[in-house]
């Protein structure tokens, strides 16, 4: 009797502590569910764009590219000099570059250095490889004087690019550069130091954009109040062939990035200058990611010391939060290029894939130039070792475009 009096109240007791757990099991299952239902719908609820942008440097026109380009019938075609970076220009959401010459038209004569005069078929080319942006405000923008500026202005917007730097009326010029890509709103300046010399003519001064910071700073926030996501400043300046940035620059860098500009890439030096990333405090009291290369050097040119022949592709890749309206640089990274004048043929060349084409003896590969392969392997350790930083997690893309 007493056995199954015990018996049935362990039978009892374990019935009891069953449903107990049985009920918290549930309970704690249920509230995870919940969560990880609230978890998803919360990230299915986060909504980003993202786009990557990519820059050049100096696009130059010298007379021995004139003549590698000229055809039997007087035309020009420039096309197989940017044939080989088609694939990684082209490969970007927006392509910018410094379009240093002028198309003054073919009855003021074209030619090289000192004062630049190009067929328009050099801007189709660079248009063929990808090309979205050319900036116009440089040392040689009055070249040819008002009416070269004025006529290249035309041409390039014939051809379709977005273009700022220098103006055609004065009403233009007071105008923001605004390219809206995949909901990414970008504003787009640019300015130069001089023009050799050659100063706009009287009730021109508008025609071109001169650094003067007090400008340029006003310039930043009236971009700033069209609602842009990011501002992005192109400035020729510097000091020729040098590899390290001056005073000045640093400088007028420091205060742009205070009035809120976002990236700025350089042009000028004709050589390449390093890369920095730097945290400031945005207008809303918030830290903030900016980037600047000082000069990217020279993109096409027949410029062949050291230093002067090759130049890169920088690209950077922006995120936007459309939920915040928070728009980050998230990326930073950099490809290597060398021009190569094999047999008279200006070719810009991907460093990396022709040192890897030389190297697997790919000798039907389009990337295969052996005779360049010795300042090849020059220009990829200057440029790595000038540009590479692991505390900004910049480096090269290695990767070996079709």
């Amino acid at each position: 009797m007493l056995i199954n009096i015990m018996k049935k109240i362990f039978f009892s007791v374990f019935f009891v502590l069953f449903l107990v757990y049985g009920i918290f099991s549930c309970a704690y299952s249920d509230k995870n569910n919940k969560f990880s239902k609230a978890t998803n719908n919360n990230l299915d609820t986060i909504r980003i764009d993202t786009i990557w942008i990519s820059a050049v440097g100096d696009l130059m026109c010298h007379g021995a590219q004139l003549d590698d380009a000229r055809k039997s019938d007087g035309s020009y075609d420039f096309n197989h000099m940017f044939f080989l970076i088609k694939p990684i220009i082209s490969n970007v959401d927006l392509a910018f570059g410094n379009f240093e010459t002028v198309l003054a038209g073919a009855d003021k004569k074209f030619t090289g250095y000192p004062t630049f005069n190009s067929p328009d078929e050099f801007a189709q080319a660079i248009k063929e490889a990808g090309f979205d942006v050319l900036t116009t405000a440089n040392n040689h923008c009055l070249d040819r004087g008002f009416q070269g500026l004025s006529r290249t202005i035309d041409i390039l917007e014939e051809l379709g690019f977005y273009r700022t730097g220098t103006f055609a009326t004065e009403e233009e010029s007071n105008q923001i550069l605004i390219i809206n890509v995949k909901d990414i709103r970008l504003a787009v300046l640019a300015y130069t130091y001089g023009t050799n010399g050659i100063n706009p003519p009287s009730g021109k001064q508008f025609s071109v954009a001169y650094i003067n910071t007090s400008k340029m700073k006003e310039d930043i926030v009236g971009a700033k109040k069209l609602g842009v996501d990011k501002v992005i400043v192109c400035i020729h300046w510097g000091e020729e062939y040098q590899r390290y940035p001056n005073t000045m620059q640093k400088k007028i860098a420091t205060e742009l990035f205070e009035a809120g500009a976002d990236i700025i890439f350089g042009s000028h030096p004709h050589v390449i200058q390093p890369m920095e990333v730097k945290t400031v405090i945005d207008e809303n009291g918030k830290q903030k990611k900016v980037f600047i290369i000082y000069s990217m050097g020279n993109f096409i040119s027949n410029q062949r010391k050291r230093y002067t022949d090759s130049g890169v592709i920088v690209r950077l890749r922006l995120i936007k939060n459309k939920n915040t309206g928070e728009t980050i640089i998230d990326k930073i990274d950099y490809i290597p290029t060398y021009v190569s004048v094999k047999s008279g043929n200006f070719k810009i060349l991907p460093v990396f894939n022709a040192i890897k084409a030389i190297e697997k003896k790919e000798t039907d590969s389009k990337y295969y130039f052996s005779s360049d392969y010795n300042r090849l392997k020059e220009v990829w350790n200057e440029t790595t070792s000038h540009l590479t930083n692991e505390e900004y997690n910049i480096f090269p893309l290695e990767e070996e475009f079709k």
